[in-house]
């Protein structure tokens, strides 16, 4: 879980540094939101299942741990 929200962290504040910038720039926030979004308008089919391949192993090795963690627990109880 840590991972995940250390993951959400640096999203949001990569997301917020690349508003900023749109911002110094002199665009105004819509303008900046839309250059936020133009790569997912200009990516093609095989880069958007490259991209959820990588969110699958991202909340997958999560889940992973977690059951892992919950066997381990069920046959070494201290």
């Amino acid at each position: 879980m840590k991972i995940f929200l250390a993951i959400i962290i640096v999203f949001l504040l990569s997301t917020l540094n690349l508003l900023l910038m749109d911002f110094l720039l002199g665009f105004s926030f819509h303008d900046s939101f839309m250059h936020l979004l133009n790569p997912f308008w200009v990516m093609s089919n095989a880069e958007y299942i490259m991209l959820a391949v990588l969110f699958i192993i991202v909340i997958g090795q999560q889940i992973f741990m977690i059951i892992k963690k919950k066997k381990e627990k069920r046959y070494h109880p201290n």
